[in-house]
């Protein structure tokens, strides 16, 4: 053997940082910043139990320790900090997958090691879920009786490039220390799949029920009751009484949302096609069903129901067969010049039948070009938007978290005042006490806080905001590549002085989710900050072109019209504006801020004290430093009309507030 190289017995600890270069597309310096920070605790927590940073490549770590508990306590101990780190920080965090296996090596002078102990240490790692930690059965052998430590056996694993398949544990809890991805005590499911434990955890995913749960269910209905009720305490910061919520029934609230939402699509009905072998009305159902797939809905595709009769279906059977809940499906009509497309929606428990959308084309080529599939897709959001709001209002209906969050995201999208803003972000809050794991609930809050930011209804914009951007890294973490929550994340790093970098995420959203309405505003909304006026005219456009719209998106697009009009000094054109925005929704107090500065401009001293009147009676925590937060820029000309505009609203009388 050469000089300086030796065989040794250690415990190897790999590393891996996890969603790393989702989070590098999403925010580079700031994933760059917690790699460090991440590093340092490695560092540290390896020093105190006899170990050492062996190398640091990429997002990877990988450590030795002198004892198999030396590295298990070690792990333990990142894990519990990163958590903690993960929990309590408003900048980015990282969570890690730890893999720890003990076993001879080969140590060269430089301290680096190689051989089938690291290899098998970074599989290891890579079947772990995020924050936590698999070790080898040598580990779990040796620290089994020590150190408090508790392990769950996930099987025999079969891993890259090892011969022999290697039996691997979960480790649970170490001492008072729980080591999982939220730092939580893991409630195990011996169940589970061995090979695929990573997924119980994962939004969306359900570990297989055997028969032997069934005599457990009393003892866990009770648990659950009592959970619920101490989480419905906490629902309403302002002390009125939540509404009733059953949790018993909700075990993953976007689960249960796919399910509330299944749909299966039958072909549409071209009965003059048929005579001439068309097969639009297979093409346009095929488009519809693929752009629900994409956006992650529940959907059975014409094939499953082609032994139906198209013109008189059986809905019940098809529900029964199925488990779907809603059949969409449409009628082609042709004329001499055209062709007319209808789809509608049928609810199978109710009977209740909707109109979707209609349209009308010249071809069988302009339907199949048109983005038809998309058109639907929008339509049946805003109908399933409608069915479960109107539900989850009825009198005497019993509410359950999906009923809430549904409540949540009509209350945010209809909210003007601070009391509506702050009932909307009471209900997501509901809604993410009783499911952490939920996309849809973390997005909604995160979404919450930033319209509370914006709509001036925080006595504390800066604190408001480091509360959103937590609620939104959150969402990220649990969906990387969700549009909702892209969107959100570039509005913080717009309003963080970091213009380029948002108007990158705002990019990826729309590669992502073409038809978003919320991208779209948002997009040119920090485009007519930055000056670049011409390529916000495009998105305005699209969001007005994209119906139907949602009330919130419909104030955005006048907030943004309004801007981009001021900002170029055509103040008459503002004006009209926002008249139309105070007419459409009157008790809105934004408007009357831009107008209030207008009246100053133009020398209407009564206007502008009258609609400053307006504006601080409906919101009166506005200032005029909080007002120059909500329009960031990094541009020379925008800045100046900000400046034109904040001159305007001191001489209206609006107070300067906390700088």
């Amino acid at each position: 053997m050469s000089p300086g190289v030796r065989h040794r017995l250690l415990a190897i600890l790999a590393a891996d940082a996890a969603s790393y270069s989702r989070w590098m597309s999403v925010d580079d310096l700031a994933t760059l910043s917690a790699l460090d920070i991440a590093r340092q605790v490695f560092r540290t927590e390896a020093e105190e139990s006899d170990g050492r940073v062996v190398d640091t490549a990429g997002d990877s770590v990988l450590l030795v320790f002198e004892t198999a508990i030396g590295a298990v306590r070690a792990a333990a101990a990142i894990q519990h900090r990163l958590s903690q780190a993960h929990n309590d920080s408003t900048g980015l965090s990282l969570r890690f997958r730890i893999g720890i296996h003990l076993g001879d090596v080969i140590e060269k002078a430089d301290g680096t090691v190689y051989g089938d102990g690291v290899n098998i240490a970074a599989r290891l790692q890579a079947i772990a879920e995020p924050g936590g930690v698999i070790v080898s059965q040598s580990i779990q052998d040796t620290c089994a009786d020590h150190l408090g430590a508790a392990f769950e056996d996930i099987g025999q694993q079969r891993v890259k490039n090892i011969a022999k398949p290697v039996r691997a544990f979960r480790l649970v809890r170490l001492r008072d220390i729980p080591v999982n991805a939220d730092g939580k005590e893991r409630r195990t499911d011996p169940t589970q799949d061995a090979g695929h434990g990573s997924d119980a955890n994962r939004p969306g995913k359900f570990a297989s029920l055997k028969r032997w749960r069934v005599w457990l269910s009393g003892l866990i209905g009770a648990c659950i009751v009592a959970g619920a009720l101490l989480v419905a305490q906490g629902f309403r910061s302002d002390g009125a009484k939540p509404p009733p919520a059953s949790l018993v029934s909700i075990v993953n609230i976007d689960q249960e949302i796919m399910i509330r939402r299944a749909t299966a699509v039958l072909a549409f009905v071209d009965k003059q096609g048929a005579k001439s072998s068309s097969t639009l009305g297979d093409d346009l159902a095929d488009a519809v069903a693929a752009r629900l797939l994409r956006d992650g809905q529940r959907v059975i595709g014409r094939a499953a129901t082609m032994h139906q009769d198209s013109s008189a279906p059986d809905f019940v059977r098809i529900g029964q067969e199925q488990h779907v809940r809603f059949v969409l499906a449409g009628r082609i009509r042709r004329e001499s010049d055209s062709i007319q497309v209808d789809a509608y929606l049928t609810e199978i428990a109710s009977g209740a039948v909707f109109r979707l959308h209609e349209d009308e084309f010249k071809s069988e080529e302009e339907a199949m070009r048109s983005g038809y599939g998309s058109a639907v897709a929008r339509a049946l959001n805003a109908r399933f938007y409608d069915i479960e709001t109107v539900r989850a209002r009825l009198p005497g209906h019993e509410k359950d978290p999906v009923d809430v969050l549904a409540l949540a995201w009509r209350d945010l999208d209809r909210a003007n005042t601070r009391e509506e803003l702050e009932r909307a972000r009471n209900q997501f809050e509901f809604a993410v006490n009783a499911d952490s794991n939920s996309v849809a609930a973390s997005t909604g809050l995160g979404l919450a806080h930033l319209a509370q930011f914006y709509c001036l209804c925080s006595d504390s914009p800066r604190e408001k905001l480091d509360v959103a951007e937590k609620a939104v890294r959150r969402a990220l973490d649990l969906a990387p590549d969700s549009p909702q929550s892209l969107v959100a994340w570039a509005d913080i790093l717009f309003l963080r002085q970091r213009p380029e970098d948002a108007l990158r995420v705002w990019r990826k959203a729309l590669e992502i989710a073409p038809d978003s309405q919320n991208a779209h505003v948002r997009m040119a909304s920090g485009l007519i900050n930055q000056g670049r006026l011409a390529d916000a005219r495009v998105h305005l456009a699209r969001v007005t072109d994209l119906r139907p719209y949602q009330m919130r998106r419909q104030q955005l697009l006048f907030q943004g019209l309004a801007d981009a009009a001021f900002s170029q000094g055509r103040d008459d054109e503002a004006y009209e504006i926002l008249r139309n925005w105070t007419a459409e929704f009157p008790n809105n107090g934004k408007p009357y801020l831009m107008m209030a500065a207008i009246d100053v401009l133009r020398g209407r001293d009564a206007e502008a004290a009258a609609n400053m009147a307006r504006h601080r009676q409906m919101l009166p925590l506005s200032t005029v430093s909080y007002v120059v937060l909500t329009y960031p820029s990094t541009n020379p000309g925008f800045l100046t009309q900000r400046e034109r505009l904040v001159g305007a609203l001191r001489t209206a009388g609006l107070p300067e507030g906390d700088k």
